[in-house]
């Protein structure tokens, strides 16, 4: 069975299943079981390896620094939000747009302050340049897309302690290990970066067109279509009851603005109460908070300028002590796992400190702590089945088929353009970009073994697939929450995005393949 056919069927397994129900836990879930099965074909013997694979990969010191860290991470900014930070930040935007270009520079500058999370930015600035935009006479889907483009494909190629780097760096250091390459998880993260072209490609079309391209006059939207979001008409059953559980997700903490980070990227499920029987929304209780204390835009500036200078600083004395002269060399020489933790944990320290000299009750404190870390639960329950599904594989040999078999009968020049357009389409059906590169980073690396291209052109690929589908995918919570929130249908814009988006996965698909070529 070792290094046979069979050691596909976890990973073949997560696939469909994860395309059928549009979520990635419960394929990982099933593929886990599979897996351990295999490897231990007897009742307990099987229950038993299940455990054994979970706990091991969770207790493992970098993994465990890792889920620490997405929990400090989205206790940061829980803690921002319930301060008044996203508040004070958002109503100090609005003061300084005056006119149309001016908006939209705004909106792009902004990023440099709530680049977190792709959701965060949502909350933090969709509220405000809706009225902005409206007022100038903009049209809403350019507004929204300036505001998307801005956030996915941008989180994806920032390499700073953010909870998109953990979570890379994460599955980095998974793939690493499972393949027995000798390299940084930090380091080959940071050189994947120039090989994601979709992030890329996708910010310059998406500049050119927010910037240079005549804006045409505003369409008015039917009332229905505005109020409920969505065309329902165009979208499959399957597709419209997850897009109207995620609409509802939103709604709940839109009543505040949206979601995915209150605290994290789209795998986050945003915290919310449906009530069956009466359809009423009950509103997220960090926003309900949020709205009650006078807001403050230093509150969010100055924990996040903490977090980001601890971070830089404590990744470069990492590297330094490891041997790396200068600093792009410190920085790739870093435990960077370890310096993002060390930064985070500091600076909620700081923050605490910080929001008591201000008078902020340590009720709301200790609340805003809690609520925010416990919203980054779905992403580590995540993280923990790739890392449990990862070690099941190469217990089965994953690596050594895909070596032995795959590149025999795939020309390398076309692996990694395959590799990127089949990413693109499993991203997309399933809205995630998490999901997506925890299901393709294990094979991606064990095809680049085998010859298909370098480590970071691979990994570079595969992010690209996850970013497409995360910016462009209907069933994306950034696309339904950006929809809601802008009053728009959200099959219609995310059509919108599609049209942009194809043509800047289309151009990548070539880069990827003239690269393997002449490389």
């Amino acid at each position: 069975m070792y290094g046979s056919v069979a050691a596909l069927i976890p990973f073949f397994v997560v696939i469909p299943i994860a395309l059928w129900t549009k979520q990635v836990i419960p394929g990982l879930a099933v593929g886990l079981i599979i897996g351990a099965y295999m490897v231990h074909p007897t009742l307990f013997g099987g229950l038993q390896s299940i455990i054994t694979y979970v706990v091991k990969e969770t207790a493992s010191g970098s993994n465990l620094n890792l889920i620490l860290f997405l929990y400090g991470f989205g206790s940061f900014v829980g803690l921002i939000r319930v301060t008044g930070g996203t508040k004070g930040f958002s109503e100090w935007v609005e003061k300084r747009i005056k006119s149309e270009r001016s908006a939209f520079g705004l909106t792009w500058i902004s990023s440099l302050a709530t680049f977190m999370a792709p959701d965060f930015r949502i909350i933090t600035i969709a509220p405000v340049v809706k009225r902005i935009f409206e007022r100038l006479g903009v049209d809403t889907e350019r507004a929204a897309y300036a505001i998307d483009v801005t956030s996915t494909p941008l989180c994806a190629i920032v390499p700073l302690g953010t909870a998109f780097v953990g979570y890379m760096v994460g599955l980095m250091h998974t793939s690493i290990h499972h393949t027995g390459t000798a390299i940084s998880p930090y380091r080959l993260y940071i050189e994947s970066i120039p090989f994601n072209f979709f992030a890329w490609v996708m910010l310059a079309l998406a500049f050119v067109m927010t910037f240079f391209v005549r804006a045409r006059k505003p369409a008015k939207i039917p009332q229905n279509e505005s109020d409920e979001g969505m065309d329902s008409s165009r979208i499959t059953l399957r597709g419209q009851r997850h897009v109207e559980q995620q609409m509802r997700n939103v709604t709940a903490m839109v009543s505040m603005e949206t979601g995915a980070i209150g605290a994290i990227p789209r795998e986050k499920h945003i915290a919310h109460q449906h009530n069956d029987k009466k359809g009423d929304n009950v509103s997220d209780p960090v926003e309900q908070l949020s709205e009650e204390v006078e807001g403050s835009a230093l509150n969010l500036l100055l924990p996040l300028g903490v977090l980001l200078c601890l971070t830089l600083g404590l990744t470069y004395w990492s590297g330094y002590a490891n041997g790396g002269r200068g600093i792009f060399q410190a920085l790739i020489q870093a435990n960077a796992a370890a310096a993002m933790l060390q930064a985070v944990v500091v600076t909620l320290v700081f923050m605490f400190l910080f929001y008591a000299f201000r008078r902020q009750p340590i009720e709301r404190t200790m609340f805003g702590f809690m609520h925010g870390g416990n919203e980054m639960m779905s992403v580590i329950v995540l993280l923990v089945l790739i890392w449990a599904v990862s070690a099941v594989s190469a217990d089965l040999g994953f690596a050594q088929f895909c070596q032995r078999e795959i590149t025999r009968f795939i020309p390398q020049a076309f692996i990694v353009p395959a590799l990127f357009v089949f990413g693109c389409i499993i991203s997309y059906f399933i809205g995630s970009s998490f999901g997506t590169w925890g299901m393709l980073m294990p094979l991606g690396f064990s095809l680049a073994a085998a010859g298909a291209g370098s480590l970071p052109l691979v990994a570079g690929a595969v992010f690209a697939s996850g970013t497409f589908g995360g910016f462009a995918s209907p069933l994306s919570d950034n696309t339904v929450a950006m929809a809601t929130m802008m009053k728009l249908p959200v099959m219609k814009y995310a059509k919108y995005k599609t049209k942009s988006a194809s043509i800047a996965a289309g151009i990548c698909a070539i880069l990827y393949g003239v690269y393997a070529w002449v490389a």
